[in-house]
């Protein structure tokens, strides 16, 4: 049998994990893509572990080579170990974008869960609009669910 030193074991732990594909994943790191439910891509570049700050960029199904920046809050604070099995968790998720020149901005809030063995965030949205055809409807809300790429 091979004598594993424990820097070595921890090399091969860490090569492992920092390969996995992203159905490995799970909420307690959000770094990444994720796709939204129209085809646009989230990408989490820094989320903060000491704040909670997100920042990254977004990248609509319309034009994916144009970036927008992004910023918000992850707070994974607040579980509990249920005494209650009937009590769920959710990484609670908040972020906007500004769409520059277009004039719009849209939040997302919502909570990260798991979905089996894959991770999603499931959000609503308000999208604000600067044109629009009448003065109730520049704010409109979705529902979004982002999954991980």
């Amino acid at each position: 049998m091979p004598s594993w030193s424990l820097p070595v074991l921890t090399a091969a732990v860490l090569s492992l994990a920092l390969a996995l594909p992203a159905s490995a994943r799970d909420c307690s790191d959000l770094s990444g893509d994720w796709t939204t439910n129209l085809g646009a891509t989230v990408r989490f570049d820094k989320v903060d572990a000491a704040t909670g700050m997100i920042s990254g960029r977004y990248f609509s199904a319309s034009a994916p080579e144009r970036a927008f920046p992004l910023t918000g809050f992850y707070n994974a604070n607040g579980r509990e170990e249920p005494t209650d099995k009937q009590r769920h968790y959710g990484a609670a998720v908040s972020f906007a974008v500004s769409f520059a020149e277009f004039g719009g901005i849209t939040s997302w809030n919502g909570i990260c869960v798991m979905n089996g063995d894959l991770p999603q965030i499931e959000t609503e949205d308000l999208i604000i609009a600067p044109m629009a055809d009448y003065d109730w409807s520049h704010v409109i809300d979705n529902h979004d669910t982002l999954k991980a790429k």
